[in-house]
């Protein structure tokens, strides 16, 4: 079903930079679909760059310096100007660029640390806020969608996973919730879900599907079940 996307892709690259908008819930499988059509548009003979929208996250002091920390994902905890503009300079013919690297294990940007970005034919910018830039700045976007309680069980099993590995990571922020009680550790990352990232999915990403050309969904396994045109496309 890939397929509909990638022929789009390929339609509409007429050597030009190209940019798709890829987003969908926190543990959706942005990233896993980010891969899977970068392969497929590099196979088409075409240079892919995918980008997570987390490379513009706020830094953590920031973030408390303006009082927004338990709205770490929001909007508003992202540098929405400067993903703009990043987008901007790679289309006015910019041919390198540097973003800030953002660690999962420090759940914080790396300080001093940068990644170079060389202008592909095709940049996948992947995350929640993707949608958030003007539909303008993005050639082709989609929206990734499952079932809301497969979500939250694939977010549970993603933190649990990596929480426990962390006891093995003294630098992880998770390290100090290895040794939880289980029940304790799910009372915890549901709270979390509840409060943060639920309302950033009704509040905020639920509403950018109407920006999106094309709606993917996934079945309880990640399998695409369908491939569907976007209000975008009326």
């Amino acid at each position: 079903m890939i397929e509909r996307l990638i022929e789009e892709v390929k339609n509409a690259h007429q050597g030009a930079f190209f940019t798709i908008g890829l987003t969908g819930s926190v543990a959706v499988g942005k990233s896993t679909l980010a891969d899977q059509l970068a392969m497929e548009i590099k196979a088409a003979g075409l240079t892919v760059q995918v980008l997570s929208t987390d490379a513009f996250l706020k830094t953590n002091e920031q973030l408390h310096q303006e009082g927004i920390f338990d709205e770490k994902g929001f909007p508003n905890s992202y540098d929405l100007k400067g993903m703009a503009t990043f987008i901007e300079n790679f289309r006015n013919g910019q041919q390198t660029q540097r973003t800030a690297v953002y660690s999962q294990t420090l759940a914080d940007r790396v300080p001093g640390k940068e990644s170079i970005i060389d202008r592909p034919d095709v940049l996948i910018l992947e995350g929640v806020v993707a949608l958030q830039l003007p539909k303008k700045l993005l050639d082709l976007t989609v929206f990734l969608e499952a079932d809301l309680q497969d979500i939250r069980d694939w977010y549970l099993a993603r933190n649990l996973l990596a929480t426990v590995k962390s006891a093995n990571e003294p630098n992880s922020w998770r390290a100090q919730y290895a040794d939880m009680p289980l029940l304790d550790f799910y009372k915890l990352a549901m709270g979390v879900w509840e409060k943060t990232n639920q309302q950033n999915y009704d509040r905020f990403i639920y509403p950018t599907k109407g920006k999106a050309d094309w709606v993917v969904s996934v079945d309880y396994y990640h399998q695409i079940q369908s491939i569907t045109p976007g209000t975008a496309k009326d």
